[in-house]
């Protein structure tokens, strides 16, 4: 059966070209990079990170921020953004510590944390996403008993993340508090502001279940994917009935491994598979991780995320280098819309 633009087509050969005006193309996802212009990416401007971005056909740019410090930061980045007609994703990182803070205090820390934020970028933020793949702090180990009072066993390995009760009760309960004291946050400051919620993608649906039976508060289910297709988990995070938002994706290892045409392979794949899943499980936008290689990592697989290289400069310090067979791939198939 022909798409609507095949279908246009055809209008337009039968009845007149006028008629085909009628039938819209379809909607592409709202495509975007990650990156980490307030803590790394030293010798790249944050206008020339957010030329890339535009250049790439990408209309969003995530970004890490990890305390009330970086306002400032951010507001350039955002102003600088803003005539390139980009719009920043923040993710809400606060400075508390898991281990050795209560749930009380953890609450009250994130609360503050994503208040001022939000407060402060009321009218030029419109979503923000809370926390970064926190459910794994709370991923239940080996001879933990569970919340119904059962041994998880000394056996085993590391849980899926399926299931509500592979997540450790106590651990939860630090987890928990960090988002509902993000997600309370934003919603007191900036009413009108969406919050993304999620995971590391993998197995990890079960907390899902958990923070909604908990009273806890979303409106954009984030999914990350590296190298697992997600229809599987599109059709349960579909039931919550918010859109979705891939805010991670990348080859496996981006070219660490493969080398840089298999990184560059993998991202046109991942492309085509979730603009294939976007209309049935309301995929909304997808964000590829990362902009920028972090060469300073060394061998680490961080060092080959990205889709431009960052290289030393003759100073001894770092610049961009040359753009990845990867970044071709992602600027190619942006632009060829569905």
């Amino acid at each position: 059966m022909p798409g609507l633009r095949s279908m246009g087509r055809i209008i337009c050969i039968v009845a007149g070209c006028a008629v085909a005006q009628i039938l819209p193309a379809r909607a592409d996802l709202m495509w975007g990079v990650n990156g980490h212009p307030l803590n790394s990416y030293p010798g790249v401007s944050f206008e020339r990170q957010l030329d890339l971005v535009r250049d790439l056909g990408a209309r969003s740019y995530r970004v890490d921020v990890g305390d009330t410090g970086r306002m400032e930061p951010l507001a350039r980045l955002v102003e600088a953004a803003r005539p390139r007609g980009i719009e920043i994703l923040p993710i809400l990182i606060p400075p508390v510590s898991l281990e050795r803070e209560p749930a009380a205090d953890i609450y009250r820390k994130s609360y503050d944390f994503a208040r001022a934020f939000a407060e402060r970028f009321k009218d030029d933020i419109p979503v923000w996403e809370l926390a970064n793949e926190l459910e794994n702090y709370a991923l239940i180990k080996p001879c933990e008993i569970r919340d119904n009072g059962t041994k998880y066993p000394c056996e085993w390995g590391p849980p899926g993340g399926l299931w509500p009760l592979d997540y450790s009760g106590p651990r939860y309960a630090k987890v928990a508090a960090v988002l509902r004291g993000l997600s309370d946050g934003v919603r007191a400051a900036a009413p009108a502001a969406k919050r993304a919620l999620g995971t590391a993608g993998w197995g990890h649906i079960g907390i899902f279940e958990r923070l909604r039976q908990d009273g806890i508060e979303w409106d954009i289910t984030v999914w990350h994917l590296y190298g697992e297709d997600p229809e599987w988990a599109f059709k349960e995070l579909v039931k919550y009935g918010k859109p979705i938002w891939v805010t991670e994706f990348n080859h496996p290892y981006g070219s660490a491994r493969a080398g840089e045409q298999a990184q560059a392979e993998g991202l046109e794949k991942w492309m085509q598979r979730l603009r294939a899943l976007s209309d049935r499980y309301r995929v909304a936008a997808a964000h590829i991780y990362e902009l920028l290689d972090e060469s300073y990592w060394g061998e680490s697989f961080e060092a080959h995320m990205g889709l431009v290289r960052l290289e030393k400069d003759p100073a001894g310090g770092w610049r961009e280098g040359a753009p990845k067979a990867a970044y071709d791939a992602v600027k190619r198939t942006i632009g060829a819309l569905p």
